[in-house]
């Protein structure tokens, strides 16, 4: 067998064990041993249910307070379409970000768009702890072409926040094929994302 290739994620929180796993894993082929370190239950089993999501053998050794994942195959393939969603470990709240307006508060809409911008830009902080941005009504052109957050936003996504927006907002303002970030779905699933949550914040 192979020397593996080891990966050292002690001291990183969710979702970055599993990005820096799966940004590994791209640069392979598939036949490289990968050897993640993680110092936590939730890392551990998030980056091995995220490996064998994708098809990949893992085998966990714990030594002491290390976890040790020895991967094989996986996402070895660069622009592969794989999905990063962490459980947060149980002493963490599950937090769901609830946004029904493209401004933030009520008064001048100006000052309200500059204060969202500063509300996405801040959420990145917490993203270890936030499972799902859900939007409605006007909070669902946030996500759209030409949002002044897209970037933020996409940024979320990339760290494991599942975005999920109103359908029938989108169609209202026109916004259906604008969509830039996230998933388009229906208020059983964003009444769902605020149900399992732990906690539900609203700007």
């Amino acid at each position: 067998m192979s020397t593996p290739i080891v990966l050292d994620c002690t001291g990183l929180v969710c979702p970055q064990p599993v990005i820096q796993t799966k940004q590994a894993l791209e640069q392979g082929d598939g036949t490289v041993l990968l050897q993640v370190l993680v110092d936590n239950e939730a890392a551990c089993d998030n980056v091995r249910r995220f490996v064998e999501g994708q098809g990949g053998e893992v085998a966990v050794v714990r030594k002491g307070p290390i976890w040790e994942l020895t991967i094989q195959g996986g996402v070895g393939r660069p622009g592969s379409a794989a999905t990063i969603h962490c459980d947060a470990p149980s002493a963490v709240k599950k937090i769901t970000v609830h946004i029904s307006s493209e401004f933030m508060g009520q008064g001048d809409d100006g000052l309200g768009a500059r204060l969202m911008l500063a509300y996405f830009d801040t959420l990145a902080q917490f993203a270890e702890n936030i499972t799902d941005l859900t939007l409605v009504n006007s909070g669902v052109k946030l996500i759209c072409a030409g949002s002044p957050v897209l970037q933020e936003a996409q940024e979320l996504a990339k760290l494991g926040v599942r975005i999920t927006a109103c359908g029938v907002c989108l169609n209202h303002y026109g916004l259906a094929d604008k969509v830039q970030v996230g998933m388009v779905s229906n208020m059983f699933a964003i009444l769902a994302a605020q149900k399992d949550a732990d906690l539900v914040l609203r700007p």
